[in-house]
């Protein structure tokens, strides 16, 4: 992006563009399904020009992914709360994943959930998102170890990121086969019994899993 279109993209007229465009995106992939979805259609819907489009994002891969993205973590990355332990940062972190992979965040957008087919299908696509996976997870993964380390809590691993690829997995796996996401005791069990014993630290023990729990 130039000089020039990152001072647009910064103007309030070409946020309000921005938006109308990843919005158009997120309804039409609702409405027609990823492989249908076309740059002329979303242009169309947002009453843009491809040229604005192919400005921000080279293609709709890269768009949709944007839109994952926001989905997951609003305008920027999210801030997990400090719980004071790593149980309950781990805890918040496969929290804040069910919403991602659900698509249950504050702003609405395509789920990873419901793309998965199109991730599997599409290479473009399928970068995107496992960069944002990856990306994400070591920032998180970084995040809590270090919160944990200020504390004095004594870890034997401290590379987080893998440890939170595999929350990631589990909660997506566990959503396509149940068809619902993990329930509260489930989420509990898989940092007691899999995350924290994954870092070195000592694993407390799980509420039930039962999936009749609250959600």
């Amino acid at each position: 992006m130039t000089t020039t279109d990152a001072g647009v993209a910064r103007s309030p007229r070409g946020r309000a563009r921005e938006e109308a465009i990843l919005a158009a995106a997120v309804e039409l992939v609702s409405e027609v399904g990823y492989e249908r979805l076309t740059c002329d259609a979303i242009a169309a819907r947002a009453r843009a020009s491809k040229a604005t489009i192919y400005r921000r994002w080279s293609g709709k891969a890269e768009l949709v992914a944007d839109a994952l993205r926001r989905q997951a973590q609003g305008d920027g990355p999210i801030a997990l709360p400090d719980t004071g332990s790593l149980r309950g940062d781990l805890l918040a972190a496969v929290r804040a994943t069910a919403r991602a992979v659900t698509g249950t965040g504050d702003l609405a957008g395509p789920s990873l959930l419901g793309l998965v087919e199109a991730v599997r299908d599409d290479p473009v696509l399928r970068a995107q998102v496992r960069s944002q996976i990856e990306d994400g997870s070591a920032r998180v993964g970084r995040d809590v170890c270090a919160r944990a380390a200020a504390r004095g809590e004594l870890l034997t691993h401290v590379e987080g990121g893998p440890v939170v690829v595999v929350a990631v997995a589990h909660v997506l796996l566990t959503t396509l086969l149940h068809g619902a996401p993990p329930t509260d005791g489930e989420r509990a069990a898989l940092v007691d019994t899999v995350l924290l014993p994954l870092l070195g630290a000592s694993p407390r023990p799980s509420p039930s899993s039962s999936r009749g729990d609250h959600r």
